[in-house]
């Protein structure tokens, strides 16, 4: 059976409570959506380790239909071992380029016993944390039927000097290793193009309190200087060209809109809107409702999309607004390179201007957040060149409508998720077919020995040749069912049946090893440590008592 298999983090999919959506977690949520419904496996598996990730995609599968319903399954995190020995996973595809690849891998390695393709996706690339990642995957050698997909040609360049740069300090310090031998493909992220058509201008206008002859710039992007954009100078060189046309039949409107993520900036946007004047002319949507996206596109006339921070990668709004026909002003920046083509928009130039070699060395030491604002601030977007693409925009309505329409046909051509899901099969496909030698490895090295760190922490460890015997508390609570609490994290390791015949193993004094054999052989064959943390687990709750020895 051709199955893909994926391992769901909390957080991933912004379901949460209290969390954000922020680009990551849309478009993982909406490339999962995108994979059932499109995508042509058999069989979809979801490793989950915790409860509310558990959640998270089970509220995404309630959404599909009856039939795409029956192809995904859920399993614990704890059965991934086991699912590549049993040789029923083919491509193993994470939403991350870091977050637990390396491991997935190095199991993969270690168990499966037929060919997996183990396969990353990038967002986010600025953060310092993840060159230690980028060190371990080095170290820990991924094969040729491995893949990182890069959602843009920048994002690509920069995860492939990330690697080169902690290649080249490995090697600076004696380790004997190349640039990880995995493939880099371009495949970009996906909307459902069909969700973003938009309805009449007019009525959109009308319920946005707009003018219907005015000429409407849109912005969708999360309010933060931090690590989207700084909105300021926007605002300034959109108050010159409104001035230029103020008193002309079509008065240029901006319509910001966003999560507010935890800043004062709509605040902040308000002040400088009033001091440059025109605060007449700017409307803030913060917070708005999802469904009021088609509205606010419906009454553009084109949109601007100014990032100035290496955070951005790809750029979901910016392929939302072509697919619902707006041309595009958008900075010359990370992945707008390829989305805005000369046909769709424009892109302004950006000049980083600072030096960086003293942030590349604290970068580690700071956080994220203000990090990413000392980035973002060295980075001009030329003012002059957003002031000449407002004014190209407005000064030919014919030609602006033509972009607009090509804007839409790209969006349908390039990004509609059809399309996507089917680069992706391709190099699964190409992946799936290339010749890997079969490795056999010992346990990860850099795994942490927990007996080996801790082990001094008890006062004594493993002492398997205690004798133990069940309790007359698990005869009151075990029989003839287990009525026992058990913590619901810790029903992925036993459940009832398996503390109830585990204590009836126990009717007479035992060794613990003997018993931790006996439990594995009769309850969890292959998977000694599920019998030894079942046994200890007994002990620890009073269902076995120790028994003193003459």
């Amino acid at each position: 059976m051709h199955t893909l298999a994926t391992v769901v983090e909390p957080g991933t999919l912004g379901d949460d409570e209290g969390q954000v959506l922020v680009g990551r977690t849309v478009a993982n949520s909406g490339f999962l959506r995108a994979v059932l419904e499109h995508g042509t496996f058999d069989r979809y598996v979801f490793f989950v380790g915790e409860i509310r990730a558990q959640r998270a995609i089970e509220s995404l599968i309630a959404t599909l239909p009856s039939e795409l319903q029956s192809r995904a399954e859920l399993r614990n995190i704890l059965q991934l071992a086991s699912s590549l020995a049993a040789g029923d996973i083919s491509v193993f595809h994470q939403n991350s380029p870091i977050n637990q690849i390396g491991e997935i891998i190095r199991l993969r390695d270690r168990y499966a016993t037929q060919p997996v393709v183990v396969t990353g996706q990038i967002h986010s690339l600025s953060y310092p944390s993840m060159m230690l990642d980028y060190i371990k995957n080095a170290l820990m050698g991924p094969s040729a039927c491995d893949a990182i997909f890069c959602s843009s040609t920048a994002g690509r360049g920069a995860l492939s000097k990330s690697y080169e740069q902690v290649v080249r300090g490995l090697q600076g310090v004696g380790a004997g290793v190349e640039a990880p031998a995995w493939e880099l493909p371009v495949v970009p992220l996906g909307i459902n193009v069909g969700s973003l058509e938009c309805g009449s201008r007019a009525e959109a206008r009308q319920h946005l309190g707009i003018e219907s002859n005015a000429f409407v710039v849109l912005s969708i992007a999360r309010f933060t200087e931090y690590d989207k954009m700084d909105l300021f100078p926007l605002l300034k060189a959109f108050a010159a060209f409104r001035d230029r046309h103020r008193a002309a039949g079509r008065a240029p409107v901006l319509v910001l809109a966003g999560a507010r993520q935890g800043t004062r900036t709509p605040e902040m946007v308000s002040v400088w809107a009033k001091a440059l004047q025109i605060d007449d002319s700017v409307l803030l949507r913060v917070d708005f409702a999802e469904g009021e996206k088609s509205i606010l596109l419906a009454a553009a006339d084109c949109f601007v999309a100014v990032s100035d921070n290496p955070q951005e990668t790809f750029g979901l709004s910016v392929v939302e607004a072509m697919a619902a026909g707006l041309p595009v002003i958008a900075s010359d920046l990370d992945g707008y390179k390829d989305t805005v083509s000369d046909e769709v928009g424009i892109r302004v130039p950006t000049h980083w201007n600072a030096d960086m070699a003293f942030l590349s060395e604290v970068g580690p030491l700071l956080y994220e957040r203000p990090l990413h604002l000392f980035l973002g601030q060295g980075i001009e977007v030329d003012l002059v060149a957003l002031g000449q693409a407002f004014e190209a925009f407005y000064s030919d309505p014919e030609a602006l409508q033509k972009r607009g329409v090509a804007a839409a046909e790209r969006a349908r051509d390039l990004y509609d998720w059809p399309k996507v899901i089917a680069q992706y099969e391709a190099h699964w496909a190409r992946l799936l077919a290339v010749d890997v030698p079969k490795k056999d490895l010992q346990p990860d090295p850099f795994a942490m020995d927990f007996h080996g760190v801790f082990g001094h922490y008890t006062t004594t460890l493993r002492q398997r040749d205690r004798l133990v015997r069940r309790s007359e508390l698990s005869r009151r609570i075990c029989e003839p069912e287990t009525r026992y609490p058990i913590y619901p994290e810790l029903k992925n390791v036993f459940q009832g049946p398996d503390v109830t015949a585990s204590v009836r193993m126990a009717e007479a004094p035992i060794r613990l090893d003997v018993l931790e054999s006996q439990v594995e052989e009769a309850r969890f064959v292959g998977e000694s440590w599920r019998a030894s943390l079942l046994v200890a687990w007994l002990l620890k709750h009073g269902l076995l008592d120790a028994v003193e020895e003459n």
